[in-house]
């Protein structure tokens, strides 16, 4: 979590990286309810972070503000670093949702759709329009 002096003008709230050590980066302050300092969350990648988990506290932030700064922002007032082991794991299926249309029965969730809070809402949204087609069409 990065804080600084005021708002940074960059263009975006949240953005998927998807090159180098981030994943994930989001204007904190910008989340509904969210007020005060200006702050920013970024999340390496999971690979990135195996691969550099033992790592110095003062290494990863360095290595990632550098890749933050490669996106136009600047050096923040603080930082903090904090290793969560075992948030991001490797996701054993990439359906979607399951629904079984004779049992009119479906689930969705994070671990369907590569994890994570997006995963779920898509996995959600894919699962309401499964279930809207079978009533269109009658079970």
């Amino acid at each position: 979590m990065l804080r600084f002096a005021g708002p940074l003008e960059l263009g975006f709230d949240a953005a998927f990286v998807n090159h180098g050590p981030l994943r994930w980066i989001a204007r904190d302050t910008s989340k509904p309810g969210r007020s005060g300092a200006e702050t920013w969350l970024l999340h390496a990648s999971a690979e990135w972070s195996e691969a550099h988990l033992e790592d110095a506290a003062d290494s990863v932030a360095a290595m990632l503000l550098q890749a933050f700064g490669e996106l136009g922002a600047p050096v923040p007032q603080a930082w903090t670093v904090h290793r969560w082991r075992y948030a991001d794991s490797e996701s054993p299926l990439s359906r979607g949702c399951a629904w079984d249309a004779d049992l009119g029965l479906g689930l969705c969730g994070d671990w369907l759709n590569g994890g994570k809070v997006e995963g779920a809402w898509r996995s959600g949204r894919q699962l309401a329009q499964r279930v809207v087609e079978s009533l269109r069409h009658g079970f």
